[in-house]
């Protein structure tokens, strides 16, 4: 078992900045912080750099030149772990676009042989889709978007066992007995891809929907007569998450969703990769510097979650603290795991990002081993 002692850096614990501490660990287990460093542990300088808890990544699709969705691979998810731990994610959801029962089963089967070959960092699997509005699919393939039964979604329960689940849906589009089959499932629901009335959502909040998928994209927006999903999701206790590229959501509108919600709101990136092998082909414009499917529609982004925590406090004025959950916290405490995610606090597992003031990262600590980057 290795001890390694981490000095030299501003700890964010989850709630405070700590100077002049140096954290110590073991293995994938915080021990906690300390005045002193055991003679036997391998030092590490963090050189001034702020140490925060990993970023936990909810919704995923691709690294590496490969989408989840064209190969449902263990080596995809591997690829996928890659590239975002290189942006500070150090657990994440991988995310299956809208498509066939068959796909999603595969994508089913892909995860449970990564984490049974001992892959690293999946905490389990969003399906984004089928059960949409067609009005707001996005760049998702409307050939698959079909409702929800009861039936199919048995299958997809048996077939994920112990493989936690993440679904988006249009609650408009689902039919009551199969919401309330879903909301007595282990699935965890989020509302999006949706044209839901201000009356439809605030059902589905009621009844038990606690989330919403990507606010502000994809869903009916807040007008004076009709305030839609987005008027909804600000008129209740719900939490969303949202993606601060600049692109998909203006940051004055991420400024003003924090106002009002606060810490219901989270960070995503959505984020994809120039994949144009199979149905779904995205690639990056780089007239628009966006990713678009083939009739020129947003589909994903290329953000990092270092790189929205760095949107957020540069350009939104998000204080860095609230930044730092928003990566790291809130989304553990949204999938049950903020007992072992998002602080820095004895007992917690080690994994944590390293980065400067200028929001460069300088390395990671998670699956007990430092990984540098400069």
């Amino acid at each position: 078992m290795s001890l390694f002692a981490f000095t030299n850096v501003r700890i964010f614990t989850g709630s405070a900045f700590i100077e002049h501490q140096h954290l110590l660990v073991e293995d994938q287990i915080i021990l906690g912080l300390s005045d002193s460093i055991p003679e036997t542990a391998i030092v590490i300088d963090g050189k001034q750099a702020v140490l925060a808890p990993g970023f936990v990544e909810l919704q995923v699709y691709g690294g590496k030149g490969t989408l989840f969705t064209t190969e449902p691979t263990p080596e995809a998810i591997q690829k996928n772990y890659e590239e975002h731990l290189a942006g500070g994610t150090t657990q994440f959801q991988i995310t299956y676009h809208t498509g066939p029962l068959t796909g999603m089963l595969a994508a089913i089967a892909a995860c449970r042989t990564y984490r049974q070959q001992g892959g690293q960092g999946l905490l389990g699997l969003h399906l984004e889709g089928p059960y949409f509005n067609p009005v707001k699919r996005g760049a998702h393939l409307l050939s698959y978007i079909r409702q929800a039964t009861i039936a199919e979604l048995e299958q997809l329960v048996e077939a994920a066992g112990d493989l936690p689940l993440f679904l988006t849906l249009a609650p408009e589009e689902a039919a009551p007995d199969v919401l309330d089959w879903l909301l007595q499932s282990p699935i965890i629901l989020s509302a999006g891809h949706s044209n839901a009335t201000y009356p439809q959502a605030m059902q589905a909040f009621q009844q038990g929907i606690g989330l919403v998928t990507h606010l502000f994209n994809a869903m009916s927006p807040f007008n004076s007569r009709e305030p839609g999903l987005l008027g909804a999701a600000f008129d209740s206790s719900v939490r969303a998450s949202i993606i601060v590229d600049g692109i998909h959501v203006d940051f004055a509108s991420v400024r003003i969703a924090h106002k009002i919600m606060g810490d219901r709101l989270f960070f995503i990136t959505d984020a994809v990769t120039e994949d144009t092998r199979g149905e779904y082909k995205f690639s990056f414009n780089p007239i628009t510097q966006r990713f678009e499917d083939e009739s020129g529609t947003l589909s994903g982004s290329s953000l990092t979650l270092m790189q929205a925590v760095a949107n957020a406090v540069e350009h939104v004025g998000i204080p860095l603290e609230e930044a730092l959950r928003m990566a790291s916290l809130y989304p553990a405490q949204i999938i049950g795991k903020d007992h072992q995610l998002g602080r820095i606090a004895a007992g917690y597992e080690a994994s944590f990002v390293l980065f400067d003031p200028n929001f460069v990262l300088q390395g990671v600590y998670t699956q007990g081993a430092y990984r540098p980057f400069v």
